[in-house]
């Protein structure tokens, strides 16, 4: 399993949804039902799963899937 396909399935996993709904346009709220409290929940678990941080400033600029994917893959790397 690649790391884009981990940190989808980290993602679903935790939203308790199907991988599949993660399109790269999905926003975060209106799409996946993400408020503030979700979100700063699902950063956490991926802190622990990938072992990196997800600061307030990156958190409050994710508007998709897409975008969060991202961030995570760019962190993991560094």
């Amino acid at each position: 399993m690649g790391r884009p396909q981990e940190v989808r399935g980290a993602v679903a996993a935790h939203l308790q949804i199907e991988p599949a709904l993660l399109a790269d346009g999905a926003l975060l709220a209106d799409d996946l039902g993400l408020d503030s409290l979700a979100g700063i929940e699902l950063a956490t678990a991926l802190e622990d799963r990938f072992s990196m941080r997800i600061t307030d400033d990156e958190l409050a600029a994710l508007r998709t899937y897409g975008d969060l994917e991202r961030l995570v893959l760019r962190k993991v790397a560094a």
